[in-house]
């Protein structure tokens, strides 16, 4: 296992690393990924979560076509879109911008596309996937600070996966199983450095919102 990070360390300095090396990942690495992500809350002690680490060329390629699609057409026009936020400078939501467009035409050379999956036991429709979530972003979550203590760079996106049918044929999912994000994985091109947030303060109160 490689040297850890605390828990508290990883949560205030994961960044979301977009550019990641062609490196290729230890396996025995991205099964401890996993097998973090096992460990999360499940509704009802089910244990649905079901995971795909993609490292075929053709597959990774696959999908990553379907994520360079979306995400040029969820991009579109940047002049509806407001340069600076409150809380992130114009500078700052540049560079992430550009870590996705990087991210948009590298992500096949990524070595480890993971796959976050639900198992329902009955064909999946959109109100089955509706619940989901709360037995699957934890796991998603694990996995995301395990990486970072690691040392792996990592992002959750869902933009990829928005036509479940070939979605399905790519990665020869049954009926019964929806897949809800994909989670690009491999060694990052930048630093890990702090996270920014909103103040505590302002988006916390304590029995009522007043």
């Amino acid at each position: 296992m490689s040297e850890e990070i605390g828990l508290f360390e990883a949560m205030y300095n994961c960044r979301a690393m977009r550019r990641l090396a062609d490196r290729e990942v230890p396996e025995d690495l991205l099964v401890e990924l996993i097998s973090a992500a096992n460990q999360a809350p499940s509704g009802s002690n089910m244990q649905s979560a079901r995971w795909i680490v993609v490292r075929d060329q053709d597959t990774r390629k696959r999908l990553s076509d379907l994520n360079k699609q979306a995400v040029e057409a969820y991009i579109g026009p940047q002049s509806t879109r407001p340069g600076s936020l409150p809380h992130q400078s114009e500078a700052k939501r540049k560079r992430m911008l550009e870590s996705v467009l990087w991210q948009k035409d590298h992500m096949h050379e990524i070595p480890a596309l993971i796959i976050a999956c639900m198992e329902f036991g009955q064909k999946v429709d959109a109100a089955t996937m509706s619940r989901g979530g709360g037995s699957i972003w934890p796991g998603i979550q694990n996995l995301l600070l395990a990486a970072r203590a690691l040392g792996l760079g990592a992002a959750p996106t869902t933009l990829a996966l928005g036509n479940y049918k070939l979605i399905s044929e790519i990665l020869n999912l049954p009926e019964t199983m929806g897949a809800f994000c994909l989670i690009p994985v491999g060694y990052p091109l930048g630093n890990f450095g702090p996270v920014t947030r909103k103040p505590v303060e302002e988006i916390m109160r304590f029995d009522k919102w007043s």
